[in-house]
């Protein structure tokens, strides 16, 4: 941010150093300046509104970070107390995949992400392109291969004799303690991922950035 208001600061300043070294006649003078003035003013835009955008993706990917991690953070919750209370399978759900959204459906993110630091960047790619897919494959994997072995684990079918309590109840607990464990390691990765990387903190840190987009913010995501 120094760098882009130093940046800024000398192309503002541009045509007043021009002129003062130039030796034209006020007319010529004027033209010259008003062009000139006209080109930095564009450029300064231009800056501004690149500016604004990088910070809106930033915010985005940190958003989508945020809520995967609250996602997981509620899953292992809810998991957790399904297997200590021994529930039976409910045929009415379905594993929690996670999104990465923003990153597949845009280069904008890598884009801007590219412009921060090593560390920053490797976890953030990281955690779009390995992490978040790997835990859906999981997921999505252990749905197939179990889902079958359960589809007669309802009231009306075992009372059948289509289906015995206890073999439902192991092969629901597989299907929770994995939904589980891919819950908390996204929640783990997420955790340390915005512990560097907290683009609304840092916007409402720096006075240009709350100067162009604002002060607002959820609680979470400021850092409070």
């Amino acid at each position: 941010m120094r760098k882009f208001t130093t940046s800024l600061l000398l192309i503002i300043s541009l045509p007043f150093r021009l002129l003062k070294k130039s030796k034209i006649d006020n007319f010529a003078g004027g033209l010259i300046f008003g062009a000139i003035f006209s080109l930095v003013v564009n450029i300064v835009t231009v800056q501004i509104q690149e500016l604004i955008t990088k910070q809106h993706i930033l915010e985005a990917l940190e958003n989508e970070i945020v809520n995967n991690t609250l996602i997981a953070n509620t899953v292992i919750e809810k998991n957790t107390k399904l297997i200590a209370d021994k529930l039976s399978y409910n045929p009415f759900t379905s594993l929690q995949y996670y999104s990465n959204n923003l990153w597949t459906q845009s280069s904008e993110p890598l884009q801007y992400i590219s412009q921060l630091d090593q560390d920053t960047q490797i976890a953030i790619t990281s955690y779009y392109t390995l992490s978040i897919p790997a835990h859906n494959r999981m997921n999505d994997s252990v749905e197939k291969f179990v889902y079958p072995h359960l589809q007669y684990c309802n009231s009306i079918d075992m009372e059948k004799g289509l289906a015995e309590k206890t073999e439902c109840d192991l092969w629901n607990n597989i299907l929770l303690d994995t939904e589980k464990s891919t819950a908390v390691a996204v929640s783990t990765k997420g955790f340390k991922l915005l512990e560097t990387f907290h683009p609304t903190k840092d916007r409402l840190n720096n006075w240009f950035l709350r100067l162009l987009m604002g002060d607002k913010s959820t609680r979470i995501l400021s850092g409070q």
